[in-house]
């Protein structure tokens, strides 16, 4: 789905989110960085100073430079071209007769444009006409040259995963005469083809400069062609729109400028010379002077004083002996002599004029000249001085005036050239090789002066250039004339190098070590100030010396000589420091091992100055192999590694490197032949990588180079060790390598707690180069409009999108984009941007504006917080192009196909072209160009028109590498009717296809431009583009029914609107818009709900007015800001046009009249957004307090949803990358605003933009299904699984699914084997790499619990696409299980009985032949218990209590008995699928209470009068089920409160039977919790618990049914007549003309209306609220009897309450007016399945008895309150220390039991609890005790046996000697339950026992 335009200003684009990578998210997608930047050229009159000058540029055109760069940038003017290498540049001496420069000077420039700007296309693809512009005139004059200007809009290819990478496009220019011939070859007056190669995504402004040649220049003016000649491309992700949008007509003005010596250049400015006017270099022989009349200089073969053959070696091949010419002898004597006659004979003291570089005379002409110097009169100074010092400086013999020279080495320049040696263009500016010993003058003077100064100041440094002072001597002026070794121990390079930091200046040294440095201009560094120093004598011999040196620094003007600065600083002290560069940089804490004075080398190509290439070691070098020296070079800064650094160099390659392990520093000789050069990903142009062979190393030593052709370990490059890269000039000079630049250090400065170090260091070699801005200066006089750089810049054009990124985790992430460009139109100064960063905590479109600017209503309420800080933005930065008319194309087709015009015209139907007039020529925009003022000089009217160019949308709609399959082309205008809004262009047939086949469906907009010419702006009034973006708004969908969506904005059509439902794009016919443009609502979309849908986003293509208003300050360029006085667009405008406005036309009235054309140019609104304070908030209303003096625009637009209100977030400054990208942008708004700062700190306007970042919107997955399936387990058995598949969703980033699923309800089934765990959902995540080969992803859940029957269980799957974090729409869908049907064989032999206080049951399973099990899935064996005796039924087996579940297999189970009586034990088998076999097995038997225990207390709860045990009842009178009768208060303690809720008792859910209750009922579910009781003391014993239930099956007619609907009853005219109008109306509903409900009838069977098959719909009427047990027994039921009409049904029969039939058809309670009614369906079984049966559903009903005790009395049970500390409790952290009943002795004081009813199915059963009871039972404890009897009592101790009463205690006497003669029997004293005391008395009463002997008693007690 394309959208409907493609450029944005408030953008709403997907995604954020996802794990974070390091480094913008860890690599993936990538972005070419922007390289196409407008380009002009400049034409440049550059004054050099006063004339005549000697000569200019005397070599040609080598001795010019530019930024000390080549001069490649010049024009040539011979071929017309601006690409060529050749140039030519015209300069003049300075005379005053001299004529002017051609094409140089002033220039009149007439600006044209195109009537609409012409988009090229070269016409390669089917249906894709050629767009070109064709033999267009130009104006009638001879013009100089033709400038033609082009837009680039956009110029990229997207790749399909989201790189954006460069492209290129070529057009060509071709100027022709005027008349035409037809013949090319007449006709062609030149062509140029211009390549553009790059990558932007902002337009990019460039012009092609077409000079006119001198002979073909015409006064009837020309003609020409521009064409595309590169192919258009189909690819949807390739963008190459470029535009031809005007030219300029060019008269070139001449200007002479006598007695100044010029030169012209033409420029192009590109990126090292942009912004400004750069530096040019050119060699000039300056002023010619006065010089003695005897002065006899050299001079070359064409007559040009010049020393170059002179100053060579005395003897040689290369020497003097080649030959020179004197100025004496002329041109034509060869004079050979190595000591040339300067000086000829005796000087008479007159003066001739010639050009000189001896100081001498230099320094007389500035004292004597009247119009530049002093003025000083001739006889006030001592000339025959001045001659003497002369030719010293010449270094001529004072007798004879011979040259005799002093010993210097040349420079290997020019200045030194033997005659006929190096004279081939190559070597134009070299000579004897550097280094040769020549002989030279001493001292000589190149000078330029700039600068005012002081006269005497200037005197000075020019004398001081050759040793000298000029004094003042008897009345006079006269004159008085009175080296270095280190390696770098580090090598610094942009790698370790903190980017940005290193800066690089010139300093002055003072008092350092000994020796002098000694400043000059060196030629061959490009007329640089370079330092040269001398060392004391003693400095290199060897001797290390602690002495204290001190330094002395010399600045010499004028002096372009190495050897002349060498031999001037022959009287100081030597020394090894220079002065010269300094710089400063930030690195690492690796720095710390440094101290000052070490030296170090710098390699950098990043501060304007080149030190040479560097970068990291790539990979280790091979160690001892042989002939392999081979290293890896990684480089990672622009520019980048070329071929031509190997092959083009000068000078040998030298390589330094340092080793990171030991900090080694070694420098090699690299081969300039054995190189491999190549590129990794990190690089979209060059190439970054390079394998070099190294052929000598530095021994340091020797000092010399010697070979090498294999590495040992101590010096081998490894992997991370730091290298730089250049030239070495002289290999036998260390110091002439240019790897890198050596530095000293002079300070190490690390701030606390920074992990980084500040180096600064001073240029440490002797040929160093010297930044200086004083030796050259000009005045740009070809300039007569200069710009101040206190003007204040143009605000900054930029443009801040949303790039979203595929990382390599497949993981989407956002980047913000910057795409900037500043209008420099007469701006020549330079500057830089500014970035301030905000992320707002909240931002909601703003609905309207109105009272003034205070009163704002949002969309989104949330924002609002009253005194937060807030902006309304929109308004600041809003770009509109100017001249850019929109219109709508409702409907087009082919016309004019007759009289011979096969292909026809294209014929649209467009809105608003009737109003689209001109106010500036006052006529219709079709109609300015037609003839008249502009004739055929604007060319054809064009409009641009979208075309689906592109095979296929690249990707989809909001995601990662979309682009869309819609250009623009430009067609021309073949005809018009405004009165029918029609417009037709030719239908070209290209390539088979016709253009109108290319056309996107209608609606869409074309575009159509206002003429726009600085002549004729007249009124003021200018066409601009709109605001467009795209709107959306999300939410969530009604839960049935349809939803209305509200559109806070109206859509031009319903076309522009998309609509997703859960991430799925629906159809147009799936929902309605409703645009509402007539009424006072807002538009909405109407959308119905489908199965599944939850979440809606709507998207509108909005286009609507700009967000310019009046009062508004718009910018186009520097020096252009007008204010808008009117606009055609607000109401409140005096000029306000609704018809304009209603076809989204918009104008705008400036107060002042541009200047200039306008023609590609925007308005940028550079007003203020305001910032105040919320207030006043109410609902979705509030206002805006700011101060309204700060912030005086309008808001009058704000209704139009142009605007939005940003809260909090402060704009902080940032620092933008060279990608110009944001990594990772935040979800929600995120601001950035620009300005721009010139060199003397002016600020522009600010101009903001903003992005909105949204979640991935990933739809939800289709082809949802679930599929059952058994399977058999490996442990045996048949299980149930379930598969969920469905569709991948591709293009929308999908990494994982999220699969969630859980069963709906679990029985028993499964307890025990991690069922009861898919209760609640389950959560997997599973890769979207895991595709099935149909293109689906499955996941199979195992091991399924189906439930007790088929049908009974579902389970459900919830599936949520994800990209990582990044969640989408979830999808979900729900399974009813099936499982396995059959059942199983039951057990038998089933028998069992007590073994004390346990029973055992017993049983056997039905088995195979083999031995196994008959059902080898059988699972289990469920026991349930009943109370009595009842019969093996499975309505018994349902209505009895689960007793033990016992895995198959297992033949025998013993219990614990928690209730004894007389119980039957019911048993029944279960498969794995839940599946109970068909019959019940039964035993009968009576359990009783063993005698080895005892009752201690008894609580009864259903009867506590009646005792069920051999003690009376412990809670005897209390209420029957106290807990229930005398609970007020839930079993909380309150003042009023009863005993019950004081001791925690309480029941919620029962009913009581009977007035005072002895059952209770429970109908749904039902706790009943006993009071705490207390047994007083702690005691181990057993808790016995009774509780008898009757689950009784109540399922009647009444609950077999399902409601449809509910409705309430009309009047009806019969009580059997049922009348409801609702649902279109009750008849209806059943099928009165309603072909919906299919086999509709009256049934015999069921005797009621039925619809459907024999399992169809059995139709009732239901009367809700009626119950069994009701004792009205109101009618509950009526059958239909048949339908009457759409309204009226007629009633059958009709039933009570309880089932019974009334015996009418009669219906009282719902015939009449105003009662409430339900429509059924009666419950078949064909409708529920087997599951259903008339003894209920097992497992409908269950319960559960809890317990828990403590040890706790009660001061520390209850709380001071009488409430319940419930953490005394035994295991009170989980569930207040209630636990599962189990039987079982236990310690404890206070105990309470908890008894629990779940009825799942009231309507099949009730519940009632019958008996309640629960017993302690202590177990019979016997003591014995042996103890001798001596005649006294005896006291026994029961201590140990912890009675809790007085025992049963009886005696023995085991022995007695004397028991014959003195029978005895022993009696009790005294007794308690700690000690008993015992006696012997007489056996016949007659007293004590008289002990004759001792007697052995034993002691027997026995109790509890």
């Amino acid at each position: 789905m394309a959208r409907n335009f493609t450029k944005y200003q408030h953008q709403f684009v997907p995604v954020i989110g996802g794990s974070k990578g390091g480094k913008g998210g860890g690599g993936g997608a990538s972005e070419d960085p922007n390289s196409l930047f407008s380009t002009d050229i400049v034409f440049i009159t550059n004054g050099l100073g006063e004339g005549p000058v000697y000569r200019i540029n005397p070599n040609g055109p080598q001795d010019i430079e530019i930024q000390d760069n080549t001069i490649d940038d010049l024009i040539d003017f011979a071929t017309n071209t601006t690409d060529g290498e050749k140039f030519i540049t015209l300069s003049s001496t300075g005379t005053t007769t001299q004529d002017r420069l051609d094409v140089f000077g002033e220039s009149i420039v007439t600006p044209q444009n195109f009537a609409s700007p012409v988009s090229l296309k070269k016409g390669n693809l089917a249906g894709v006409p050629a767009v070109k512009v064709s033999d267009q005139e130009t104006s009638a004059q001879a013009w100089d040259a033709i400038k033609f200007n082009f837009a680039l809009n956009g110029l990229q290819k997207i790749e399909p995963n989201g790189d954006v990478k460069i492209h290129t496009v070529e057009i060509k220019i071709t100027l022709k005469n005027k008349v035409l011939t037809g013949n090319p070859l007449l006709d062609d007056i030149t062509s140029v083809t211009k390549t553009i190669t790059g990558k932007t995504n902002t337009t990019f402004k460039f012009s092609v400069k077409v000079n006119v040649p001198s002979a073909s220049r015409n006064d009837a003016g020309y003609r020409f062609t521009i064409e595309k000649t590169s192919n258009d491309s189909d690819s949807s992700g390739t963008s190459d729109n470029i535009q031809a949008t005007g030219w300029f007509e060019i008269e070139n003005a001449a200007q002479a400028y006598p007695r100044t010596a010029v030169i012209g250049y033409a420029l192009k400015a590109v990126d090292e010379h942009q912004n400004g006017i750069p530096n040019f270099t050119s060699l000039v022989k300056g002023l010619i002077v006065k010089v003695p009349s005897n002065y006899n200089q050299p001079i070359l073969s064409n007559g040009e004083i010049d020393w170059r053959e002179v100053e060579v070696p005395a003897t040689g091949g290369l020497g003097i002996g080649n030959g020179y010419n004197l100025q004496s002898t002329g041109t034509g004597t060869l004079l050979t002599a190595v000591d040339p006659q300067i000086y000829v004979g005796s000087w008479d003291g007159t003066f001739v004029y010639s050009w000189t570089q001896n100081p001498v005379w230099i320094i007389y002409d500035i004292l004597t000249n009247n119009t530049y110097g002093l003025g000083v009169p001739e006889e006030y100074i001592d000339k025959y001085k001045f001659y003497q010092v002369a030719q010293y400086c010449d270094a001529c013999d004072a007798v004879t005036g011979k040259f005799i020279g002093v010993d210097a080495l040349s420079d290997g320049s020019f200045r030194h050239k033997p005659r006929n040696q190096y004279n081939t263009i190559r070597e134009n500016q070299i000579g004897l090789p550097s280094g040769t010993a020549i002989k030279q003058r001493r001292f000589t003077l190149d000078i330029s002066i700039a600068d005012e100064g002081q006269a005497m100041d200037i005197l000075n440094e020019i004398t001081s250039s050759f040793r000298a002072a000029l004094v003042y001597s008897l009345g006079k002026l006269t004159l008085a004339v009175d080296m270095p070794d280190e390696y770098p121990v580090a090598v610094f390079n942009e790698t370790n190098i903190k980017q940005g930091s290193l800066t690089i200046t010139g300093i002055k040294e003072s008092d350092v070590i000994s020796g002098v440095d000694v400043s000059y201009i060196e030629p061959t560094n490009h007329y640089k100030r370079e330092t040269v120093r001398v060392d004391t004598s003693d400095a290199n011999d060897g001797i290390e010396k602690n002495v204290i040196r001190n330094i002395t620094s010399l600045d010499l003007k004028g002096v372009t000589r190495r050897s002349q600065a060498l031999r001037f600083a022959q009287y100081q002290i030597a020394s090894s420091k220079y002065q010269r560069r300094s710089l400063s940089f930030t690195t690492s804490t690796d720095a710390l091992q440094l101290a000052p004075g070490d030296v170090i080398s710098v390699a950098q190509q990043q501060s304007g100055i080149a030190y040479g290439y560097s970068g990291k070691i790539h990979a280790n070098s091979a160690i001892g192999a042989s002939s392999n020296t081979n290293v890896f070079l990684e480089h990672f800064t622009s520019p980048s590694l070329s071929n031509s650094l190997f092959t083009a160099n000068s000078g040998p390659l030298a390589l330094r490197v340092i080793k990171m392990k030991d900090d080694r520093v070694d420098l090699y000789l690299v081969s300039n032949t054995a190189f491999n050069l190549s590129a990794t990903d990190n690089v979209s142009t060059g190439v970054d990588l390079a394998e070099i062979n190294l052929i000598s190393k530095f021994n340091k030593q020797t000092r010399q180079f010697q070979g090498i052709s294999t590495f040992d370990q101590t010096i081998a490059p490894e992997k991370g060790d730091l290298w730089s890269f250049g030239e070495i000039e002289n290999p036998n000079n260390y110091y002439t390598s240019k790897a890198g630049k050596l530095f000293k250090i002079t300070g190490i400065d690390r701030q606390p707690k920074e992990e980084e170090v500040t180096i600064s260091a001073i240029e440490y070699i002797s040929n160093v180069y010297v930044d200086s801005d004083t030796f050259i200066d000009y005045t740009p006089t070809a300039y007569t409009d200069i710009v101040s750089p206190l003007s204040v810049p143009p605000a900054p054009y930029f443009t801040f999108s949303a790039q979203p990124r595929r990382r390599l985790d497949g993981t989407v992430a956002v980047d913000g984009v910057l795409d900037f460009r500043n209008e420099l139109l007469g701006y020549n100064q330079d500057l830089r941007t500014e970035y301030f960063i905000s992320r707002p905590d909240g931002s909601s479109l703003v609905n309207n504006v109105y009272a003034g600017s205070l009163n704002v209503i949002v969309s989104d309420q949330n924002v609002l917080t009253a005194g937060s800080t807030a902006t309304l933005t929109g308004k600041n930065g809003f770009q509109s192009t100017i001249g850019e008319i929109r219109l709508l194309a409702n409907a087009f087709t082919t016309v004019d196909t007759g009289g011979g015009t096969l292909d026809g015209n294209v014929e649209l139907t467009l809105e608003g072209l009737n109003v689209a007039f001109d106010e500036n020529f006052f006529k219709h925009v079709l109609e300015v160009n037609d003839g008249g003022v502009f004739a055929n000089l604007k060319g054809s009217d064009t409009i641009s028109i979208p075309v689906k160019d592109k095979t296929a949308p690249q990707g989809l709609l909001n995601f990662v590498g979309y682009a869309s399959d819609i250009s623009a082309l430009s067609v021309n205008v073949v005809g018009f009717d405004k009165s029918l809004n029609t417009l037709k262009f030719e239908n070209t047939l290209t390539n088979g296809l016709h253009l109108v086949d290319l056309l996107p469906p209608a609606p869409f907009y074309i575009t159509l431009n206002q003429l726009l010419d600085a002549r004729y702006f007249s009124n003021n009034s200018f066409y601009v583009s709109g605001s467009e973006f795209t709107y959306e708004t999300e939410g969530n969908l009604a839960t049935s029914g349809s939803t209305t969506i509200p559109l806070e904005i109206t859509p031009r059509s319903a076309d522009f609107v998309r609509l997703y439902i859960d991430g799925v794009l629906k159809s147009t016919g799936q929902y309605t818009i409703n645009l509402n443009k007539s009424l006072s609502i807002d538009a909405n979309i109407i959308y119905t709900r489908q199965s599944g849908d939850v979440l809606y986003r709507a998207e509108v293509d909005h286009y609507t007015v700009p967000a310019i208003e009046v009062g508004d300050n718009v910018q186009t360029s520097f020096n252009n800001t007008f204010s808008v006085i009117n606009t055609s667009f607000d109401p409140e405008s005096v000029t306000y046009n609704a018809a304009l406005t209603a076809n989204t036309i918009y104008r705008v009235e400036l107060a002042t009249t541009p200047t200039s054309n306008l023609t590609g140019f925007s308005f940028v609104n550079i007003e203020s957004d305001p910032v105040g304070s919320i207030a006043n908030v109410s609902g979705n209303a509030c206002t805006l307090d700011y101060n309204e003096t700060t912030y005086p625009s309008t808001f009058n637009l704000g209704n139009n949803r142009i605007y939005n209100l940003t809260v909090g977030g402060e704009f902080e400054k940032f620092f933008v990358g060279q990608d110009q990208v944001i990594r990772d942008l935040p979800v929600g708004t995120t601001s950035i605003k620009a300005r721009n700062k010139s060199v003397l700190g002016r600020f522009s306007p600010f101009t903001t933009k903003s992005v909105t970042v949204a979640t991935i919107p990933i739809q939800r997955v289709t082809g949802l299904a679930v599929t059952e399936s058994l399977y058999r387990e490996q442990t045996g058995g048949v299980a149930v699984r379930a598969t969920c598949s469905f569709d991948h969703i591709t293009g929308q980033e999908v990494t994982d699914y999220e699969i969630s699923y859980r069963l709906a309800t679990i029985d028993d089934v499964g307890i025990n084997d991690g069922g009861a765990d898919l209760t609640s959902f389950n959560t997997v995540k599973v890769p979207s790499t895991g595709i099935d080969d149909d293109g689906k992803i499955r996941f199979t859940v195992q091991g399924i619990n189906r439930g007790t029957s088929s049908g009974l269980n579902s389970i459900t799957f919830r599936v949520t696409p994800l990209n990582k974090t990044i969640r989408g729409k979830t999808a979900t869908i729900t399974k009813t299980i099936i499982g396995k049907t059959a059942t199983p064989t039951n057990i038998f032999n089933f028998t069992g009985g007590q073994n004390t206080d346990q029973i055992t049951l017993l049983w056997q399973y039905p088995r195979a032949v083999s031995g196994d099990l008959l059902d080898l899935d059988l699972k289990e064996v469920v026991i349930r218990r009943a109370p009595g005796a009842v019969a093996n039924t499975v309505a018994n087996f349902v209505a009895s209590d689960p007793l033990v579940t016992v895995s198959a297999g297992t033949a025998r189970k013993s219990i614990p008995i928690d209730t004894f009586g007389e119980f039957t034990y019911l048993a029944r088998a279960r498969d794995t699928s839940g599946n109970f076999s068909e019959d019940v097995q039964a035993i009968t038997f009576t359990t009783s209470r063993p005698d080895r225990s005892t009752v201690v207390a008894a609580y009864n709860e259903d009867s506590p009068g009646t005792d069920f045990t051999v003690i009376t009842n412990t809670n005897q009178g209390e209420s029957n089920f106290p807990s229930f009768a005398d609970s007020n208060t839930g079993g909380l303690a309150y003042d009023y409160t009863s005993e019950v809720d004081n001791a925690n008792g309480t029941a919620e859910g029962f009913s009581a039977i009977g007035g005072s209750p002895t059952d209770l009922l429970v109908e749904d579910d039902g706790v009943y919790i006993t009071q705490i009781r207390d047994f007083g003391a702690t005691v181990t014993g057993s808790i016995f618990v009774d509780i008898e239930a009757t689950q009784e099956i109540k399922t009647t007619y009444n609950d077999t049914h399902e409601a449809l609907i509910t409705g309430v009853t009309e009047a009806s005219p019969n009580g059997n007549v049922l009348v409801d109008v609702d649902f279109g109306g009750i008849g209806h509903v059943l099928g009165f003309a309603n072909t919906s409900q299919p086999n509709q009838r009256y049934d015999a069977n069921n005797k009621t209306w039925m619809t459907g098959g024999v399992s169809g719909n059995v139709y009732g009427i239901y009367n809700h609220g009626q119950y069994v047990g009701d004792t009205a027994n109101a009618n509950s039921y009526a059958l239909i009897a048949g339908l009457i009409n759409a309204n009226a049904i007629e009633l059958g029969a009709s039933f009570y309450a309880n089932g019974d039939p009334t015996g009418s058809n009669g219906f009282s309670n719902i015939t009449v007016s105003g009662n409430t009614y339900e429509l059924v369906n009666f419950t078949q079984f064909a409708d529920t399945g087997s599951g259903d049966t008339y003894e209920g559903s097992l497992g409908a009903i269950s319960a559960q008895t809890l317990i828990r005790t403590t040890t706790a009395d009660n001061s520390s049970l209850y709380y001071a309150n009488g409430n319940v500390d419930t953490s005394q409790f035994i295991g009170a952290s989980v569930n207040d220390g209630f636990t599962t009943y189990q039987a079982g002795s236990r310690t404890f004081r206070q105990f309470q039991l908890k008894f629990i009813v779940n009825n799942s199915k009231p309507n099949e059963f009730d519940f009632t609890i019958d008996k309640f009871r629960y017993s302690i039972e202590k177990d019979t404890v016997t003591f014995t005790d042996t103890v001798t009897y001596d005649g006294t009592p005896k006291t026994v101790s029961l201590a140990t046996a912890n009675f809790l009463n007085r025992p049963v205690i009886s005696y023995a006497i085991l022995d007695q000697i004397d028991a014959v003669a003195n029978p005895a029997i022993v009696v009790t004293t005294s007794a308690s339950n700690l000690q008993v005391q015992f006696q012997l008395v007489a056996a016949d009463g007659t007293g004590a026992y008289q002990a004759n002997s001792t007697a052995n008693v034993m002691v027997t007690a026995v109790g509890v």
